[in-house]
C-alpha cells in the first residue's frame, strides 16, 4: 500500500494545527509505525477522543482520497518526503501532509520569502505589493502567499509578472480555489509555480481554516513582509507566527490616515524591521544564499508611488474585506462554531484566561482550542494580552 495513504489517515484523525504530530513522529517515526500501534493510553498529551481515533483502523476514507488524487494528478507530500519543507518539520504544528498541483521543486534549498496583506487594499498597497515582489523574483527569491484578495493575490501576480516562482498556500481544499476572484490566477500558479494545502480534495472550507494555514505561510519562509495591513487584518497573524517561529519579519511605513496602514504601523511600532525598500528584506538573504540571491541595483531605490487624492481615494480600492464582522454577544453569537461558544462561555467573567486553562475548561483538544483563540481574535471577540492570558473585549 502507497505509505502516503497512512500519513492522510493520520492527518483525517487528529485534523489540523496539532502540536501532537511532532510528538508522535519522535517517537514512533512514520505514520504506518503510528498506524501499526494499537493502544494508545498511556500516551501522554493525546485527549481520549485523540486516541480513540488513532485507535481506529479504517482506512476508507484515505484510500478514498488518496485516490482522487491519483486520478485527478494531485500531488501528495508527507512528512517524511524528501521535499518536504524542512522548514515546516521544525514548526510547532507541522502537516503531517501537503496536497500539491503544479511544479514541485526542493523548497528547501530555495529563498523563501512571504508577502502578505489586507484584502481591503489601496492602490499605494497594490503598487508596493507589486514592486517588491518584482524585485524579489529578479533577484532569485521565491515568493509564497496565501492566493486570497487583495495584498496576497498582487504578491503572486508581481512575482510571476518578473518570471518568477511562487507558492500559493491555500486556505481550502486542494481543489477548490478560492476566491473566485482568483480562479485564473490558481491555474497560472498551477502552469508556473506550486499551489500548496493541507486540505485534502472535496474538504470543506471553514473560517478557521485560513488562519491556521497561516503558519505554513510564515513557516515555509525565512522572512515575512507585511506591506498594507489594517488594524483587523489576518495578515497580522501571519506575522505573529512568524515571530514566534523565529523568523525576520518587515513591515512597510504605511500612509498616515489610511484604515489599511494601521497594522503596518503598529508593528513597526512594536519593534519589527522596516522594509523602506527592497534590499532591506533581500540584504540579509544575500549572505544565506549568496549563489541563488543577486540583489539588482534598483532594489536600493525607493519606489516612487502615486498616491491618489484624499477625495478619489475611495475609487482606489481594490476589492473588499473578507472578514467576519464583530459578533455581538447575545444573538448573533450561533453564527460561531460550538467550540468557539464553548470558548466565550470559559472566558466570561474572567479578567484572562492561559490557553492551558481554556483546554481544561472547554475539554477541547489544544490543537481546536488554539485555532479557535485566533479566529476569536481575528473577529475581535478576544485579545491576547501580555502574559499570553485571552480575555474578551
Amino acid at each position: 500500500m502507497d505509505k502516503s495513504v497512512y500519513y492522510i489517515w493520520l492527518s483525517l484523525a487528529l485534523g489540523s494545527e496539532n502540536p501532537r504530530y511532532s510528538t508522535l513522529f519522535a517517537d514512533f517515526g512514520s505514520a504506518k509505525e503510528i498506524y501499526d500501534k494499537d493502544d494508545f493510553s498511556s500516551f501522554d498529551g493525546l485527549s481520549d477522543r485523540q486516541k480513540k481515533r488513532l485507535e481506529d483502523k479504517n482506512l476508507d476514507k484515505a484510500l478514498e482520497i488518496a485516490g482522487i488524487c491519483k486520478a485527478k494528478g494531485y500531488g501528495i507530500l508527507t512528512y517524511h518526503d524528501e521535499y518536504f519543507p524542512e522548514r515546516l518539520r521544525i514548526i510547532t504544528s507541522p502537516p503531517p501532509v501537503l496536497y500539491y498541483r503544479g511544479n514541485l521543486k526542493n523548497l528547501n534549498s530555495e529563498c523563501l520569502i512571504s508577502v502578505v496583506g489586507t484584502r481591503s487594499m489601496t492602490e499605494y498597497g497594490r503598487q508596493v505589493t507589486r514592486y517588491f515582489t518584482r524585485t524579489f523574483a529578479d533577484s532569485g527569491a521565491v515568493v509564497v502567499s496565501g492566493m486570497a484578495s487583495g495584498v496576497d493575490g498582487e504578491a503572486h501576480r508581481g512575482c510571476l509578472e518578473a518570471g518568477g516562482f511562487t507558492v500559493a498556500v491555500l486556505g481550502t481544499a486542494i481543489d477548490k480555489p478560492y476566491p473566485k476572484e482568483n480562479e485564473d490566477l490558481y491555474y497560472e500558479i498551477i502552469e508556473k509555480g506550486l499551489v500548496l494545502s493541507e486540505f485534502h480534495p472535496g474538504a470543506p472550507t471553514f473560517a478557521y481554516n485560513f488562519p491556521v494555514r497561516n503558519r505554513i505561510i510564515s513557516g515555509l519562509s525565512l522572512a515575512t513582509v507585511i506591506t498594507e495591513a489594517g488594524e483587523k487584518s489576518g495578515a497580522l497573524i501571519t506575522a505573529r507566527l512568524a515571530v514566534a517561529q523565529g523568523k525576520d519579519v518587515y513591515a512597510l511605513p504605511g500612509l498616515t490616515g489610511s484604515p489599511q496602514s494601521i497594522g503596518t504601523n503598529m508593528l513597526l511600532q512594536k519593534g519589527v524591521s522596516l522594509a523602506y525598500r527592497p534590499s532591506d528584506v533581500l540584504s540579509k538573504l544575500e549572505l544565506l544564499f549568496p549563489d541563488k540571491i543577486r540583489i539588482p541595483p534598483y532594489a536600493y531605490r525607493t519606489e516612487q508611488i502615486k498616491v491618489t487624492p484624499r477625495a478619489e481615494r475611495r475609487e482606489s480600492f481594490i476589492g473588499k474585506e473578507v472578514s467576519a464582522p464583530k459578533p455581538k454577544l447575545n444573538r448573533e453569537i450561533g453564527d460561531l462554531e460550538p467550540s468557539e461558544k464553548a470558548i466565550i462561555d470559559a472566558l466570561t467573567g474572567e479578567e484572562g484566561l492561559h490557553p492551558d486553562t481554556v483546554i481544561s475548561r472547554t475539554g477541547l483538544d489544544a490543537g481546536e482550542v488554539m485555532s479557535s483563540l485566533t479566529v476569536l481574535e481575528l473577529y475581535g471577540i478576544i485579545a491576547e494580552d501580555k502574559s499570553g492570558k485571552y480575555f474578551l473585549v
